[in-house]
C-alpha cells in the first residue's frame, strides 16, 4: 500500500500545532503572560479545575490573574501525548503534574499532583484554540518543608476527600476554594469512561 507522505506530514504538523498550544497555555499561565494565555482559549471555552468551573476563555484567564496577584502560584509540567483529529476538531490528552509551595494551617508544605489535562480543540480561521480544559486526576502527595514537622492535616476531613486529588484539595481549601467532590479521576473509572465516550461523540460530530 502506498503511503501518502504529504498526508503524513500534514497530520504530523497538525499534531505539533496542537501539542505546542497545550504547552504554551500552561507556560504562559505559570509565567503570568496572561495575554498569551488568553490567546490560547476559544471565546466560549469551558474550564473545570479544583478551583474554577465556568465558561469563557477571557473570564477564566482574568480569574487566574486575580488569583495569582501578589501570591506564589503553583507550577505545571505538561507533556502532550495523544491527539485525535477530525477536520477542524481535535481532542488532546496530556500527562501532567501540578506542584509548588503552599501554606496549610500555618505550615509550609510542598505538594505534587499527578494528572492528565484533557481538551477539546477547534480550528477557526486556521488557528487552533482550546475549547475545553479539564483535569483528570490520578494521585497526589504532600510533605512539609521542615521534615520534622507533622503534616498539617485534619485527618477527619482528609478521610472524606477523593484519593485522586485529596492533598491538592487541602491546598485549594486553604486558599479559600470550594473543591467539588465530583471531579474526574482514575478512582472513578466508570465516570471517566463515560466522559471519554462523550468526548469521542463530540469529535465524531454526533454529540454535544
Amino acid at each position: 500500500m502506498q503511503i501518502d507522505q504529504n498526508k503524513r506530514l500534514e497530520d504530523f504538523l497538525t499534531r505539533e500545532e496542537i501539542f505546542e498550544l497545550v504547552k504554551r497555555e500552561r507556560f504562559a499561565r505559570d509565567q503570568r503572560h496572561f495575554d498569551i494565555m488568553r490567546a490560547c482559549f476559544h471565546d466560549n471555552a469551558y474550564v473545570r479545575t479544583t478551583w474554577y468551573d465556568g465558561y469563557g476563555g477571557e473570564a477564566y484567564v482574568e480569574a487566574t490573574r486575580q488569583r495569582m496577584t501578589g501570591v506564589r502560584g503553583g507550577k505545571h509540567w505538561v507533556f502532550p501525548a495523544f491527539a485525535r483529529i477530525a477536520g477542524n476538531r481535535a481532542t488532546v490528552e496530556s500527562p501532567a503534574k501540578i506542584f509548588g509551595p503552599a501554606t496549610v494551617n500555618g505550615v509550609e508544605v510542598t505538594f505534587h499532583a499527578y494528572c492528565r489535562f484533557f481538551s477539546r480543540v477547534v480550528r477557526e480561521n486556521g488557528v487552533w484554540k482550546l475549547l475545553t480544559f479539564q483535569v483528570l486526576f490520578e494521585h497526589d502527595e504532600m510533605r512539609t518543608v521542615d521534615p520534622a514537622a507533622p503534616l498539617p492535616v485534619d485527618w477527619s476531613v482528609f478521610a472524606n476527600l477523593r484519593p485522586s486529588y485529596r492533598f491538592l484539595a487541602l491546598v485549594q481549601m486553604a486558599k479559600g476554594a470550594v473543591v467539588s467532590p465530583d471531579l474526574l479521576g482514575d478512582d472513578r473509572p466508570e465516570q471517566l469512561r463515560e466522559f471519554h465516550r462523550g468526548e469521542d461523540a463530540w469529535l465524531a460530530g454526533t454529540g454535544e
